[in-house]
């Protein structure tokens, strides 16, 4: 059931408008339900040793690309290489809508992870992922240059020089090479800061503890413990639906549970795990009923049931979502 929720949020900020002719323009259209599968498997049950899926994994990955059983793993190898030019316009649909809706007064997230990921702190809503700080800075500056917290991870070498040679003001726990413009501040827990002449924000400093471990939380399920296409070579396609699958959850909890509990991702994918739903194909629509309970109450309650129409990779069929 967990990746049909997806749809609903990333139709809302134009992703699913985008994708189509995204993957037209690179000549790979028929393919659209292999993006679908990849972008299940970020929400499904983990990848053993890196690779192996699940017992009933594939067929919920099928079932959400409106696919026969099994999706084969080499196919989704080859369209992994194949969909490399198009995966760009995607990321930059969602980048855009996550720094639109970003209050300044807000940080960021900074992490490594195959690169560097920036997320959204508040929410912990993904916003690109870049081999260097320096790729990165059109979309701080976009969010009208906040300060930027650099959480635990393999950061690439220079990270820190990067964001103070903008002027990016950042705060971490990691500890800076030599020659990094950081100055450590004078309290018992070591932390650095690069604040352009400005003064640390104390309420920042006691808020990076948490925003690490959310971050940390998410990459370690999206990027260490699920692998969509495991077998593959090149991983833009692996990075893409990750962003994509991390806004869904993201979306999902801040909608639900912002106004009584710190709103986290995980949260979601750990209580939307084991809800199961009936799907129905029909000529112009795909139909999830979904059981009835607390789970379904909330759901509707937030909105996030509504029906999602012309999904692309079913079709053009509309999504809908009832109880039962």
């Amino acid at each position: 059931m967990l990746p049909f929720l997806l749809a609903g949020p990333l139709a809302r900020i134009g992703y699913l408008d985008a994708l189509g002719p995204a993957l037209a323009g690179a000549e790979l259209a028929e393919d659209l339900p292999l993006f679908a599968a990849a972008l299940a498997y970020k929400v499904l049950g983990a990848t053993a040793r890196g690779w192996r899926r699940g017992e009933g994994d594939g067929e919920a990955a099928a079932a959400f690309a409106g696919l026969r059983p099994p999706v084969h793993e080499e196919e989704l190898t080859a369209f992994a290489r194949a969909v490399r030019p198009a995966l760009p316009v995607l990321d930059g649909v969602l980048a855009l809508a996550v720094c639109r809706g970003h209050d300044p007064a807000d940080p960021l997230l900074l992490t490594g992870a195959d690169g560097l990921l920036l997320v959204d702190a508040r929410g912990v809503f993904p916003i690109a992922w870049a081999a260097d700080a320096a790729a990165l800075l059109p979309y701080w500056r976009h969010c009208g240059r906040p300060p930027v917290l650099v959480c635990d991870g393999p950061l690439p070498p220079g990270t820190l020089r990067e964001l103070a040679s903008a002027d990016v003001p950042f705060l971490t726990g990691v500890r800076p090479l030599r020659g990094d413009p950081a100055t450590r501040l004078p309290w018992r827990t070591p932390l650095w800061t690069g604040t352009a002449g400005r003064g640390p924000d104390l309420r920042l400093a006691a808020e990076l503890p948490g925003h690490a471990d959310r971050l940390a939380g998410l990459v370690a399920a999206l990027v260490a413990e699920r692998r969509a296409v495991p077998l593959a070579r090149y991983g833009e396609l692996e990075r893409t639906v990750t962003l994509a699958a991390a806004l869904g959850l993201s979306t999902i909890a801040w909608t639900l549970w912002r106004d009584r509990e710190t709103p986290d991702p995980l949260l979601a994918l750990d209580r939307f795990a084991d809800l199961e739903a009936t799907v129905r194909f029909e000529s112009a629509a795909v139909r999830v009923r979904v059981p009835m309970g607390r789970r379904h109450a909330d759901l509707l309650r937030g909105g996030l049931l509504a029906d999602v129409p012309d999904v692309a990779w079913l079709g053009g069929r509309t999504l809908t979502f009832s109880g039962g």
